[in-house]
């Protein structure tokens, strides 16, 4: 099997890293009522129509007087999860060591169901809790990665942001609950609530807009909900209840997921001007299913700002349909018949979006924006933090009056790693860069160990440093502060060096005794995000969003493909970087590639500027005032081509057999932790409940289902209940996962041989570092198999 055979460790965690101190947090507005609604007639009786609207009420808590704890050092493995996982797992009843020599003692819980501080080794907490008949058992564990209830896993909230609310597969009497964390994180919290409704609307976790006082404008809130049946709920109707301020609007979500939580949007059409600044709002939101005997409403509070001043802007992420939003900083003296400049700033870890905004001064030349790498700690501004920047950026100039030529990007910390990333991935979206307290890459900055093979290749694109000759025509200014703390000078130094060696527009300023977060007398803001020369430098300079004269290297069709009039649709070799040189003279333009066996070039652009004529690797060609296609049309193009992590860059579904409960809880807890790390929408459902419109919505991950029931994709695998094969090679005791075009973009199968369902926990694609190549054969978190399709979606065994 070639290069395939190296083994390579799967990265199963599915948290983001925390670069230390940061600028001061700003929560999410309050999104709470309770106001009680009598249910109307017996839900029994609503086998079709509109449903009755149950009573609101508040999940009551479920007191635990005991939890067993026990500390996992690395010496011992893991055999409480073993257990858990086989069934034979009993909570102590007493303090004391076990027969695999874990040592067990109680701990009542404190405040906040807090079970206190531990060491940095692998903590378990175990209880047995009682639920009545007709009651459901919902979940908040913070500084937790998992929370397993009669051994169906769902993930925790390694973040602790108290927000975040999960379903526990429970039955009536008594249920095993046990949770897992890492100590050295501050204390692990724990608190169980008891509710009879059918599904939970999370009001805590609400992703809401700012109204503007005066000003109106539709928007979307989104609101994360919990469902706690094992059926998923299908045709969901969203919503919102007419009242004085809003009209009555509609969406639908065809299936959310079972015993699971995702978000799901509703949309703001607001009657007439918002309120005064400072005054509070309510929308009333309704849901319901066919698959649900009641409806649901809830009130969301929203608040309304002054003109002028830093505001949240909602907008519905083309990735997966969820709600997502980004801080504005309106500029100073604002006229609205006057084209701006743009700054998309990026905020460190655990930093808010409307925080970061809120940090600077306002410009009379410019908006500030701020995205939010769709959590507070996110993607480090990789992978799905990367898109949610672009995505944001999008819906911005969308928005607002911008000029194309005047974009820009800077950061802090984490967001100063996001500046160089996204700077150097996408060099044509900005004219300047300016990070702050950054970091070039996890390889720099903690000496993780670079991955080789096809899992090298999948996360090429964070290797900063390859791809920093794309600043060539860039400038950039770096901010650091002589005594940081927590990101090490040497990085701004290093990074600095670097890019000069490619640009002649680079500046390095250092300020002397300065942290991690410092501020001074240099700007009304905070200095070392507003700093007025880094700014200056911005206003000096403008950007050719279809610049003739270019080099640029991009680690993947898929990642970044596009950049001036160029489209990159495929690459020759994927384990190689593509590779772009572009020079005008006249009316002609020459470009040479290296690795690029397709692409697509925008004749009305070079149209635009003049050029008639575009020479490629040696062959000329007339400029069409459409797309001209260099190399073949089939095969692999940028949106369909992989790697794995690419069919969770559009609205996705998950699929499994209509009789297997263990994959229908995987899927509920890829589900829930898509929600929790990204802030995500998702769906699950039986493959009986799989129509044709679905499919051609949704990218399909199917899990657990034959060749036959996906198309039989002609990709080089077999599988059955007993083995996987591959080009002679048959593994036993093994995962396997593949993506392959469907009806016009990417799907995937991900399943494993019978009895061996919880290898799928071991591929969690949802972080920064675990990317993932076009196929992988995997057993006992080891990769077995790992590579890449051809461009024509052929298995190479060469490759």
């Amino acid at each position: 099997m070639g290069r395939i055979l190296a083994l390579a460790t799967v990265v199963v965690c599915s948290c983001s890293s925390s670069d230390g101190h940061e600028s001061p947090d700003a929560s999410a507005p309050d999104a709470g009522v309770d106001a009680a609604v009598d249910a109307a007639g017996d839900a029994s009786d609503a086998a079709s129509g509109p449903r009755p609207v149950a009573a609101e009420r508040d999940p009551e808590p479920l007191a635990v007087d005991r939890w067993m704890v026990a500390e996992v050092w690395p010496n011992l493995g893991d055999p409480v999860r073993e257990a858990i996982e086989d069934g034979s797992f009993v909570v102590p009843e007493e303090e004391g060591e076990d027969e695999d020599g874990i040592y067990w003692w109680p701990v009542a819980p404190g405040e906040l169901g807090s079970l206190g501080e531990f060491g940095p080794a692998l903590v378990y907490a175990a209880a047995v809790v009682s639920l009545e008949e007709g009651s459901h058992l919902l979940a908040r564990a913070d500084r937790a990665f998992g929370i397993y209830c009669n051994q169906v896993l769902q993930p925790g909230d390694i973040y602790g942001s108290r927000r975040m609310r999960v379903p526990l597969t429970a039955e009536p009497g008594d249920n095993l609950v046990l949770v897992q964390g890492y100590g050295g994180r501050g204390p692990i919290e724990v608190e169980l609530y008891t509710t009879p409704d059918e599904v939970f609307l999370n009001l805590e976790d609400v992703t809401a807009p700012d109204l503007i006082a005066g000003e109106s404008r539709e928007l979307y809130v989104g609101v994360p909900v919990v469902s706690f049946g094992r059926e998923p709920p299908m045709d969901v109707k969203l919503r919102v209840v007419e009242n004085d301020l809003f009209e009555e609007t509609s969406l639908e979500a065809p299936a959310l997921a079972g015993r699971a939580v995702t978000q799901v949007a509703f949309r703001l059409s607001p009657k007439g001007p918002a309120p005064g600044a400072g005054e509070t709002v309510t929308a009333r939101i309704h849901l319901e299913s066919e698959s649900l005997d009641w409806a649901y409403e809830r009130e969301v509070q929203l608040q309304s700002v002054a003109a002028g001043a830093a505001y949240r802007q909602t907008f519905l992420s083309t990735d997966d349909e969820s709600v997502q939003y980004y801080g504005v900083l309106p500029p100073s003296d604002f006229e609205p018949d006057r084209d701006y400049a743009l700054v998309l700033t990026l905020h460190g870890a655990g930093v808010e979006a409307i925080g970061q905004a809120q940090a600077y001064s306002p410009k009379d030349w410019a908006y500030i924006i701020a995205p939010t790498n769709r959590r507070p700690f996110g993607f480090d501004w990789e992978e799905w933090g990367h898109f949610n920047a672009l995505l944001s950026l999008d819906d911005a100039m969308s928005h607002f009056r911008i000029d194309p030529t005047r974009v820009y990007l800077t950061g802090h910390s984490m967001g100063g790693h996001g500046t160089w990333h996204n700077g150097v991935i996408s060099p044509g979206r900005f004219r300047t860069l300016g990070p702050s307290a950054g970091w070039g890459s996890f390889y720099s900055y903690v000496g993780a160990e670079r991955p080789t093979g096809a899992f090298g290749r999948a996360r090429a694109h964070s290797d900063t440093l390859v791809y920093i000759g794309n600043l060539a025509r860039r400038g950039v200014y770096v901010l650091h502060g002589s005594a940081d703390e927590s990101v090490p000078v040497r990085e701004g130094r290093d990074m600095s060096a670097a890019a000069a060696e490619v640009s002649d527009d680079v500046v390095y300023f250092e300020q002397p005794g300065a942290t991690h977060w410092w501020d001074g007398d240099a700007s009304p803001g905070v200095d070392c995000v507003d700093w007025p020369p880094m700014f200056e430098l911005m206003q000096e300079r403008t950007l050719d969003p279809w610049e003739a004269a270019f080099e640029l290297r991009t680690p993947s069709p898929s990642y970044s493909p596009s950049h001036s009039f160029v489209t990159i649709e495929s690459a020759s070799d994927p384990y190689e970087d593509c590779t772009v040189s572009s020079s005008r003279e006249g009316e002609t333009v020459t470009l040479s590639t290296t690795n690029v066996r397709s692409m697509v070039v925008d004749g009305a652009a070079l149209g635009a500027i003049g050029v008639s004529s575009v020479v490629v690797d040696g062959e000329e060609h007339d400029v069409p005032e459409g797309p001209l296609q260099i190399g073949p049309e089939g095969g692999k193009r940028h949106d369909v081509y992989g790697p794995y992590n690419q069919v969770y860059r559009r609205p996705f579904c998950f699929v499994y057999p209509d009789d297997e409960s263990e994959l229908a809880d995987y899927a509920a807890y890829m589900t829930s932790t898509w929600s929790i790390v990204g802030n995500g929408r998702a769906c699950a459902l039986p493959i009986s409940r799989l129509t044709d419109d679905l499919r051609d919505r949704f990218s399909i991950v199917y899990l657990g289902l034959g060749a036959d029931a996906i198309g039989d994709p002609d990709v080089g695998f077999e599988w059955d209940g007993s083995s996987i094969d591959l080009d002679g090679d048959s593994f036993e005791r093994a995962g396997l996962l593949f993506v392959f075009p469907e009806r016009g973009h990417l799907s995937a199968l991900v399943t494993t041989t019978d009895g061996d369902e919880r290898l799928l926990y071991d591929v969690v694609p949802f972080s920064s570092r675990a990317g993932m190549p076009d196929w992988l054969i995997w057993a006992d978190g080891q990769a077995l198999g790992a590579g890449f399709f051809d461009a024509e979606w052929r298995y190479d065994p060469a490759l």
